[in-house]
């Protein structure tokens, strides 16, 4: 028995050495929750009555008119964000808001 707990640990420790290493490209975040559909978009669900916690800004969460006009118009003018929308089956008059981020890269607020 003093031997059995022994060996599984080489055993496990073996088997755990065996994983390729991961490629430059991935990160932590990647490794962990997957690469994301199109990169430079994030889309972040609200639903109704749903405040939100700490996922969505309040003036994202209850937009006024003009910032819902500004999202239309964008996904107008944009068909990688219209063909992203698509992909995820979510309808472009359920787009509250669209944040640009300081790298670019965009994040869409739906319900």
């Amino acid at each position: 028995m003093r031997k059995i707990i022994p060996l599984t640990f080489a055993a496990a420790a073996l088997a755990l050495s065996a994983v390729p290493p991961a490629s430059a490209a991935e990160t932590v975040g990647t490794i962990l929750f997957g690469h994301p559909m199109e990169p430079g978009i994030a889309v972040i669900m609200i639903k109704s009555g749903d405040r939100g916690g700490d996922r969505a800004p309040v003036i994202y969460r209850d937009p006024s008119a003009e910032t819902r006009e500004r999202a239309q118009a964008e996904i107008a003018a944009n068909p990688v964000i219209k063909a992203s929308l698509e992909r995820r089956n979510i309808r472009p008059h359920n787009v509250l808001a669209i944040q640009t981020a300081l790298d670019g890269s965009k994040i869409i607020y739906a319900r």
